[in-house]
């Protein structure tokens, strides 16, 4: 009788070692799709500032980002700052495309 290994570790490039458990249900992956499908029914461009504020965060701790091929800062500098500031600019964009956000940094700004 062949069993599956319930966590697979796997050496990364750089050497480290890398612990993969497998999870029953991907509730990351179900979370996401489930709020894609909500910013398609509501447009308010929120969600999606989120996901890329998210994917700048991860980015950053991670040091490896994707855009078509993943990225690492150690490897390849530029094109690693210059997507993560992609991200934060788009975040910002969407978040600041949505009226109620826009009025409450309006009201901040105004206020100093």
């Amino acid at each position: 009788m062949t069993t599956t290994p319930s966590s697979v570790k796997v050496k990364s490039e750089s050497g480290q070692t890398l612990s993969k458990t497998r999870s029953p249900i991907a509730w990351r992956s179900l979370l996401g799709l489930g709020l894609i499908f909500l910013e398609l029914w509501l447009n308010t461009g929120i969600i999606w500032g989120v996901f890329m504020l998210l994917w700048a965060i991860m980015g950053i701790q991670t040091g490896q980002t994707y855009i078509l091929e993943i990225l690492e800062r150690q490897k390849h500098p530029i094109l690693f700052w210059v997507t993560i500031f992609l991200w934060l600019l788009i975040a910002g964009f969407f978040f600041m495309s949505n009226a109620h956000i826009y009025g409450f940094f309006q009201g901040l700004i105004s206020n100093l």
